[in-house]
């Protein structure tokens, strides 16, 4: 009997772990960070005023506003100012959120994004205190926090004010920071995977001595007490590295572990050598990113040059490799690694001119620095430029393959194409990646999507595939996310957010 109580008990339990689990997801989905796929809705503008239309360009809200914010352009939601006075509508013209005293959309603030606005969440003000809540109305926060603001420069984070203090807080209300610190600041960290999103947060309390400083990773957690007089993440790394100062004395933690003790007068991490360069009693020297001393503390300079560091003593210089070894090269040569490991651009100095040449990984010179610039463009091919700072290509034997006479030529981002132009015929031309041209059209617009490019002027358009191919069909590409009938709308500015975009949309 016992046993059967047991086992049902054990049942009940699994059942309610796995309920509670499916809420905890469905929350955490219900408020992630919102990805914008769709752009359904615009502000237009007329005579100073401004209104909504759809991406058919039929008429939402008219254009009587002083200002219009629209926070998510996939949602039914506009925040319409007449003056100082904000309200919520929806495409129907029905006010929202007239349930609180108070709603407006979230600065965002120096956030890299096309939208200036939080797209996932409100901020609304009952009793004179704020909360949060999503676009539906829908409390996710309560209102017991005095101000609500986004953490600079990260997207769906944010700081919250309680008796003065600051903390931080996620879109679903979970405390990231406690509510106890007189400042907050993002540590910076960005990455093009997650974003802002793994940034952790440099807090600090004032006292007597001035500010503290310490550290919370993006999960909460503690990793350093405020009691550091400066404080900076490497947002270089990955990994949590801090660089702080006790008492005037800078050493290195990775996480909580000290690898680099306090005694320093200045610290400097440098990436191209991931070592740091290193300061005490006004001689230089480099440690290893893990806190191994490679260049003993004696020099007068060391900088920091492409792959290499340049050691300057009272009787002689010195060139030496991430490693801390010497390296047999010129004092005045630079080395720079480029997109392919094949591949090193080398530079001289010479009389305040920079000549640039190609060498090979091995660092055998394939050709010497007789130009004014070069950069590695893809395969075996570079951008160069000549005295009379005329842009070509050539490739890494050094024979011109495309003649040195253009005003501009550079990789249309993220596609297998060049473009050039020649600013006297205004005449732009597009290559293929084996540097056969594809087309040329005079006084040409480039729009690049995510899977095509479109080349046009004011008599013909062009689309090509990424690679270069001629698209004769275009009757399956998704053309564009703006309206594709303005009508009315062709003499008015269209836009989105702070973008105008002034001239017709048709396509």
């Amino acid at each position: 009997m016992k046993k059967f109580v047991v086992l049902i008990l054990t049942v009940v339990i699994v059942i309610i772990g796995i309920f509670l689990q499916k809420n905890l997801n469905k929350n955490n989905k219900e408020y992630e960070l919102s990805k914008i796929t769709e752009y359904n809705y615009f502000i237009s503008e007329e005579n100073d005023l401004y209104g909504v239309i759809d991406k058919q360009g039929n008429t939402i809200i008219d254009s009587k506003y002083t200002k219009i914010v629209i926070p998510n352009p996939e949602e039914d939601v506009f925040a319409c100012w007449e003056n100082e006075k904000i309200s919520f509508y929806n495409s129907k013209h029905e006010q929202l959120f007239t349930q609180f005293e108070y709603v407006e959309p979230i600065k965002l603030k120096n956030v890299a994004s096309s939208l200036n606005y939080e797209k996932s969440v409100l901020k609304y003000k009952k009793d004179n205190l704020y909360g949060l809540i999503d676009f539906k109305g829908n409390v996710i926060v309560k209102n017991v926090y005095e101000k609500i603001e986004n953490l600079e420069p990260v997207e769906g984070k944010f700081i919250v004010e309680k008796n003065s203090k600051k903390g931080v807080i996620d879109l679903n209300g979970n405390k990231l920071v406690d509510v106890e610190y007189d400042s907050i600041i993002s540590d910076g960290y960005y990455s093009k995977k997650d974003d802002y999103r793994k940034a952790g947060f440099i807090v600090s309390n004032t006292t007597n001595d001035g500010y503290r400083y310490g550290y919370i990773n993006y999960y909460g957690k503690k990793i350093l007490d405020t009691k550091y007089n400066e404080m900076s993440r490497i947002t270089e790394l990955e990994e949590i590295y801090i660089i702080a100062s006790d008492n005037g004395k800078f050493g290195v933690y990775k996480e909580k572990k000290r690898i680099i003790p306090h005694e320093y007068q200045s610290i400097v991490y440098d990436d191209n050598t991931e070592d740091y360069i290193v300061q005490k009693n006004k001689k230089y020297g480099v440690i290893s990113k893990e806190g191994k001393e490679i260049i003993d503390i004696k020099s007068e300079s060391i900088d920091s040059r492409g792959i290499y560091l340049y050691s300057k003593k009272t009787n002689s210089n010195c060139v030496y490799d991430k490693n801390g070894n010497k390296v047999e090269i010129s004092f005045d040569k630079t080395i720079y690694n480029t997109e392919s490991e094949d591949y090193k651009i080398s530079t001289v100095d010479n009389n305040n001119i920079t000549s640039y040449g190609i060498m090979d990984k091995n660092g055998t010179q394939l050709v010497g620095e007789t130009y004014r610039y070069i950069e590695y463009l893809y395969k075996n091919y570079f951008i160069a430029k000549d005295d009379r700072g005329l842009l070509g290509v050539i490739n890494s034997n050094g024979k011109v393959v495309l003649e040195l006479k253009y005003d501009s030529v550079q990789k249309i981002k993220q596609k297998e194409l060049l473009q050039v132009i020649d600013e006297s015929t205004k005449t732009t031309y597009i290559y293929s990646d084996d540097m056969k041209q594809i087309l040329s059209m005079q006084n040409a617009n480039i729009d690049i999507r995510d899977d095509y490019v479109l080349i046009y002027n004011e008599s013909e358009k062009k689309y090509l595939k990424n690679d270069g191919t001629i698209i004769e069909d275009i009757s399956k590409l998704k053309l564009t996310n703006f309206p594709d009938k303005i009508g009315e709308y062709n003499k008015k500015q269209v836009t989105l957010e702070n973008i105008y975009y002034t001239k017709n949309i048709d396509e």
